[in-house]
């Protein structure tokens, strides 16, 4: 068992106010939390003593919340030693550069040689044990940022799990075929499933909705490097969309029908930034990956060639 432990202390701009509602709207804790708090004597503090949420609070009181939860289900992922690119940590998140070619959790086949593996050998060295929360979610071939929380509040909040979740927004960049007809657009097509291939998607009208925004970064000769952002979360969902727009990713064994690979050896798909409010504190945040070498080659490779935004 393990606790955060979580402390406000109490201003004369909060009026009269009660612990309850110091939890919800100043520590942003959800009912769930607070109901889970009570079942432990050191739970919901005041002034280090415990108290009913229902007890009216004074300026210049410190109320205390400590998040207990099991860890159990930590040792279900081998720590294995792996290469880490921790990018930032504290004690609610890390963020991690994932290298293209490793999965982010272990599933068939890559069950000792996962990102997670790695995560939880490191935590092992530091003494820590915490469950593999990855918000938001990476293919194998994809490279970038990704953030994992370290406990279940934090995990809530950035997942999307309360109703006044606070925002995170991921960038990719996708090297992407051909002369792109616009400078930028909006792609809103529904994806689904293609009946007897569950590895592939497909734009469908049977499907969920699904938008990204583009815009073109560099337009060179025979390929584009592009910036997208997503609205929705559907699985393969730019490399379904830029392959139906007719603009595949370079790389792309899936959705890319054409020859020439440029050299990729994997699909050209990069989260480069990410931005945040932080769980706990509510500062915004922003996180960045640089491009890996293989993407950056064949970027620089057409350097000469290179046509800015004439789309």
């Amino acid at each position: 068992m393990s606790a955060r432990k979580l402390i406000y202390t109490v201003t004369e701009n909060d009026g009269q106010i009660t612990v309850k509602e110091i939890l919800k709207t100043r520590l942003n804790i959800s009912r769930r939390e607070i109901s889970h708090a009570k079942h432990f004597e050191d739970g919901i503090l005041c002034d280090g003593k415990h108290t009913k949420v229902t007890d009216v609070v004074e300026p210049g009181q410190q109320i205390e919340f400590n998040i207990h939860e099991k860890n159990d289900d930590a040792a279900e992922i081998v720590p294995i030693k792996g290469d880490l690119d921790i990018i930032y940590e504290d004690e609610d998140i890390i963020v991690i550069n994932k290298p293209a070619g490793i999965v982010v959790h272990p599933v068939h086949g890559h069950f000792e040689d996962s990102l997670s593996n790695y995560i939880a050998y490191y935590f092992k060295q530091k003494g820590e044990k915490h469950v593999m929360r990855a918000i938001g979610r990476l293919d194998r071939e994809t490279s970038g940022v990704i953030l994992f929380c370290k406990n279940r509040h934090s995990a809530a909040i950035l997942s999307g799990g309360k109703a006044d979740n606070i925002g995170r927004q991921k960038t990719y960049y996708a090297i992407v075929h051909g002369q792109m007809e616009k400078a930028e657009d909006i792609i809103d097509a529904p994806i689904g499933e293609v009946p007897g291939k569950p590895l592939i998607r497909a734009v469908r009208e049977d499907g969920q909705r699904a938008v990204t925004r583009y815009e073109v970064v560099h337009q060179y000769d025979n390929y584009a490097l592009v910036k997208l952002q997503l609205e929705t979360g559907r699985t393969h969902q730019i490399r379904v969309h830029m392959s139906s727009i007719g603009h595949p990713l370079v790389g792309d064994t899936l959705y890319d029908v054409n020859n020439n690979k440029y050299g990729m050896h994997r699909c050209a798909l990069h989260a480069g930034h990410l931005n945040i409010q932080h769980p706990i504190t509510g500062k915004e945040m922003v996180f960045e990956a640089q491009m890996p070498q293989d993407m950056y080659k064949l970027v620089r490779g057409e350097k000469s060639e290179r046509r800015k935004n004439k789309c």
